[in-house]
């Protein structure tokens, strides 16, 4: 049997034992919540049908992985709600676990990160940025085999009518997946110098620029640009999206304080969220 195939069979036993552990677990408690269909199972920590925006944690069902989700430092934390829930496929995959966490527990992935090094996952980030100190967010990786991207919501889409492709969390995924279009978080320098060269109509870009929340840890949240315009006093006016609350907002590049949490160093600040 070669190793491929050693590592496929090995990978649905894996499954199986997590599988028949969450439904146990979950059946004798009233939370978390567990639901399985067609070769996935997802247990989720909380009830809601508003979007919760986060950050999603992708990984294949590693040997490493699979000895975190079956631990009981792991299960205890799910059912405390320190997370939002776990989705785990039965097919192979580079993306066969994820871990949804939403920004207001944000805390949980610090703790997640802990167990990821307890059970012997090394968290090192790898960025891709530009010579400006762009970042893209398309895939942050903090592991080998383990990344990180940002979710505008976790159900998909936004229920919302006449909402912008570049907010919705499927132009996000296929960002992710495809690799063509990119997710760019801009620095305030270059935000500023820059203003009037951004194509903000490019299918191919969505510019972002990052502020920095006070949640238990802080977290650098994207703000998506929307669009370039004029106020009544001809004032330069930028239109984003706030993915942390939903809301649009506008800001005023010349008023000081429209502009004072904007992150002048996007590279370093997501490396020390991303490895805390």
């Amino acid at each position: 049997m070669g190793l491929f195939n050693m590592f496929h069979r090995d990978n649905k036993k894996y499954y199986n034992i997590l599988l028949n552990l969450y439904k146990s677990y979950c059946y004798t408690h009233s939370y978390p919540k567990y639901s399985e269909y067609k070769g996935v199972f997802q247990v989720m920590a909380r009830d809601s049908k508003s979007p919760w925006p986060g950050i999603k944690v992708h990984s294949p069902l590693s040997v490493e992985m699979y000895n975190v989700l079956r631990s009981d430092d792991f299960i205890q934390m799910l059912k405390k709600g320190e997370i939002d829930g776990i989705k785990i496929y039965e097919e192979h995959d580079p993306k066969q676990v994820t871990f949804y966490i939403s920004f207001h527990f944000i805390s949980g992935y610090k703790k997640l990160l802990y167990f990821f090094s307890k059970y012997r996952i090394l968290v090192e980030p790898k960025l891709h940025y530009d010579n400006n100190g762009n970042v893209l967010l398309n895939r942050m990786y903090i592991a080998k085999d383990i990344f990180v991207r940002y979710s505008t919501d976790f159900y998909g889409d936004i229920d919302k009518e006449n909402v912008p492709e570049k907010i919705k969390d499927s132009t996000w995924r296929v960002a992710e997946e495809k690799k063509k279009l990119k997710i760019w978080a801009l620095s305030k320098e270059y935000l500023l110098d820059n203003l009037y060269k951004l194509d903000y109509e490019d299918p191919s870009h969505i510019y972002t620029f990052l502020t920095l929340e006070k949640y238990e840890i802080k977290v650098p949240i994207p703000r998506v640009i929307l669009s370039l315009g004029h106020n009544t006093y001809g004032r330069i006016i930028l239109k984003a999206y706030l993915i942390d609350d939903g809301r649009v907002v506008y800001y005023d590049p010349s008023n000081k304080e429209h502009i004072k949490d904007i992150i002048e160093n996007p590279k370093q600040k997501l490396h020390d969220f991303l490895i805390l």
